[in-house]
């Protein structure tokens, strides 16, 4: 029997986790495209940002392979977005839950991504091992409905990052 295979995009804002999560998960050495911050205040946050994409690959188990495709979280490289949804099967959009005031942003950034598409996607808090918001919190703060899949996760934990996609990809089974 053949394995299933996978595209998911992992996105969101700037530092919200993505190549830590794409890192962490990964079976085989991630592909990064990291550069030194050039703007001085995402500088003072983190010293790299992804300007082009991460790629890494994980097997979930001896049907499913999935291929990993971090997008860029910088406004100015929004454009990779749209190349790297093209084909994708699902995406996992992070959101920082320690980071309360760029909310709004996740929230526009997310509704952009989802634009013109119907493909399955998990919300995710992430950094869920810091002291942030709550899922109730996140949930109220975003105006979700409550069938809207929005999981805690910490994306320096394999585990927490691998019961992410395993659950995005049940979605994506469920709905094929």
């Amino acid at each position: 029997m053949t394995a299933k295979l996978y595209k998911l995009v992992i996105t969101g804002i700037f530092n919200a986790g993505k190549t830590t999560f794409v890192n962490t998960l990964s079976d085989i050495e991630v592909v990064n495209t990291d550069k030194t911050v050039s703007h001085l205040d995402e500088a003072s946050i983190k010293p790299t940002t992804t300007i082009a994409l991460d790629y890494g690959n994980v097997k979930i188990d001896d049907n499913v392979n999935v291929h990993l495709f971090g997008t860029p979280g910088q406004v100015r490289f929004d454009f990779m977005r749209d190349i790297l949804a093209k084909g994708m099967d699902g995406f996992v959009f992070l959101i920082d839950s320690t980071d309360s005031k760029n909310l709004s942003k996740a929230t526009e950034t997310l509704a952009l991504f989802k634009k013109n598409t119907n493909i399955p996607y998990i919300l995710v808090a992430n950094k869920a091992d810091l002291n942030g918001l709550s899922i109730a919190e996140i949930r109220k703060q975003l105006n979700l409905t409550e069938d809207q899949p929005l999981v805690s996760c910490n994306a320096l934990d394999k585990d927490s990052a691998s019961a992410v996609v395993k659950q995005l990809v049940a979605i994506i089974e469920e709905n094929s």
